[in-house]
């Protein structure tokens, strides 16, 4: 999904990440080459991402059954090298599940000793095909909603993967937000009874290059 041919971001992997064109293989080989330098990339731009979806999750997490963090299943859809699992797992949840379009990615987050597993080659738009339907307590995806990689429509896959109750919590760059459909599939999915809205954070600092929408929904029960 490529939006904006002008400069997004000072740094210049991560501008290149936000042109990508939004085919799978392209962004597949982009993010295995950048696997081994992409904690200390995102650190040069101050990502904040990981902690403030996690932070969305701890607020909502008391709505689900029993609470028991250790009992509920997490899926980190994208989850890149592991931050946001890390994230995750550092305020008591262990059942963390993980998956990215990139095998090189993958196998850094699972290397973080997070993850129950952590899974390439899985396809946003087709991850109902890797997990069955509803098995989820919580869905999180950060840093993968946004320029030049899945279209809004991948929010429904993920809906369907959560269990009724179950929560999503995620991020857009506002440039995605304003630029995609993002407004309109979100929208549609509250309008059908699928979900419902629970937070919103508007203009957060996601990065110092860039502000973020985050979000927190309770799929239907």
């Amino acid at each position: 999904m490529r939006m904006s041919k002008k400069p997004i971001s000072d740094n210049e992997i991560v501008d290149a990440a936000l042109h990508l064109d939004g085919n799978p293989e392209t962004i597949r080989r982009f993010y295995d080459i950048w696997a081994e330098k992409y904690d200390q990339d995102v650190v040069d731009i101050a990502y904040s991402g990981p902690r403030i979806v996690a932070g969305l999750v701890d607020k909502h997490a008391e709505r689900l059954r029993g609470a028991d963090r250790n009992a509920l299943r997490v899926l980190d859809a994208g989850c890149g090298t592991g931050l946001s699992g890390k994230a995750l797992h550092d305020i008591g949840f262990r059942e963390i599940h993980g998956c990215d379009l990139s095998p090189e990615m993958a196998e850094r987050a699972e290397e973080r000793g997070c993850y129950k597993s952590a899974v390439g080659n899985v396809d946003l738009m087709k991850a109902d095909a890797q997990y069955e339907r509803a098995t989820f307590d919580i869905v999180i995806s950060v840093g993968v909603f946004t320029l030049g990689h899945v279209p809004p429509e991948a929010l429904g896959v993920l809906v369907d993967l959560v269990r009724p109750g179950g929560i999503i919590a995620l991020s857009t760059r506002v440039q995605y937000y304003e630029e995609s459909n993002y407004r309109d599939v979100a929208g549609a999915l509250i309008d059908g009874g699928r979900i419902r809205l629970l937070e919103q954070l508007s203009d957060a600092n996601y990065c110092n290059d860039g502000a973020g929408h985050f979000w927190a929904y309770q799929v239907a029960r």
